[in-house]
């Protein structure tokens, strides 16, 4: 009682057709929480970026510097921009940049917000 030799045929096209979506929707997924990790991080190193510039600048114009960082950091992203707290810090003071952009994944446009702090140089402006 063998089966004929052409009693499968077509068994893997339906298999394919079944499978198929499963496997495009996990490629998907995989790629967007690749892209929002990846924006993290960057938006991460732009907050970063944008503070410690602000912290280290000796010419008196820190805001300045922090957003020269930060649009360098961020160039080919979808950002609102930095908030950098205080504009012009004094030596020693705490300066808080907070970095908002946008990431497309599967799942729509989503926010990414990061914040990074750091100290002022106590000898900014000191010969």
């Amino acid at each position: 009682m063998g089966r004929a030799r052409g009693a499968d045929r077509g068994s893997f096209a339906l298999e394919l057709a079944v499978v198929a979506p499963a496997l495009v929707f996990l490629i998907a997924f995989i790629i967007s929480v690749g892209r929002v990790t990846e924006a993290r991080a960057q938006v991460q190193g732009a907050a970063r970026d944008a503070v410690r510039a602000s912290t280290i600048n000796h010419a008196g114009n820190a805001r300045r510097a922090a957003t020269e960082a930060f649009t360098q950091a961020t160039a080919g992203m979808a950002c609102d921009g930095m908030d950098l707290d205080p504009d012009q810090p004094g030596p020693g003071q705490v300066v808080t940049a907070t970095v908002t952009c946008y990431v497309t994944t599967m799942w729509g446009r989503q926010r990414i917000e990061r914040t990074a702090q750091s100290v002022t140089d106590v000898y900014r402006g000191v010969d």
